[in-house]
Order: structure tokens, then C-alpha cells, then sequence
């Protein structure tokens, strides 16, 4: 199973998702076609392309979250109505099977 958190993004007032391990290994189950299939958007736009990191935003009815892939790990950070984005694309990710949230201390990151 593969493992999220939930936890304040940095010098934000806003929480995102940090995915836990090697995301780009072939044990890791893709987020992209979760959240594609689960959340319907109306728009997914790659955003941003250097070398080996990219950005795609997705547009869905609830909102807009970009998912960041980069070399130093998969973050899903929101750009609108952030706290119900959050838990729509949480919901998600658990109801997929695939993924689990773990508790963090949010603490750690202020």
C-alpha cells in the first residue's frame, strides 16, 4: 500500500499532500488516472516541463490543485477552496485501495 500526509505546505496557510516513497518506482501506483477518474475534471493542463519535473493543474467542479512531480517526491498542493479540494482528492486516493493516510505531526512543519 502506498502511503500520503496531509501537512501545512511551506510558508503557506494552506495544507497539501506529500506522498511517501520512491513515486517513481514501478511498485508505486499512479495518481494521476485516480484522480483523473475520480474527480472528473473539466481541465488537466501540463503547467510546467524542466527536464525531469512537471506540473499538471487540474480543474474540477470542487476546484483547482496542482500535482507536482519532481525528483524529491509527488505533492498535490490547491490553488482554490482548499480545505474541501483536500479532502476530495484524500477521499480519493483511500477509496482507490491503493493508498492509505498516515497521521503526521503538523508541528514539524511551521
Amino acid at each position: 500500500m502506498n502511503l500520503f500526509f496531509i501537512r501545512p505546505g511551506y510558508e503557506s496557510d494552506h495544507d497539501l499532500i506529500e506522498f511517501s516513497g520512491d513515486h517513481r518506482s514501478d511498485d508505486f501506483t499512479s495518481v494521476f488516472p485516480i484522480l483523473e477518474n475520480a474527480l472528473k475534471p473539466s481541465r488537466i493542463t501540463l503547467e510546467d516541463f524542466v527536464t525531469d519535473d512537471y506540473v499538471w493543474e487540474f480543474e474540477f467542479e470542487s476546484g483547482i490543485f496542482e500535482l507536482n512531480d519532481d525528483w524529491g517526491g509527488l505533492f498535490i498542493i490547491t490553488k482554490t477552496n482548499h480545505e474541501n479540494v483536500i479532502n476530495q482528492i484524500s477521499k480519493a486516493l483511500v477509496s482507490s485501495g491503493y493508498f492509505k493516510e498516515i497521521k503526521v505531526d503538523t508541528s514539524q512543519y511551521t
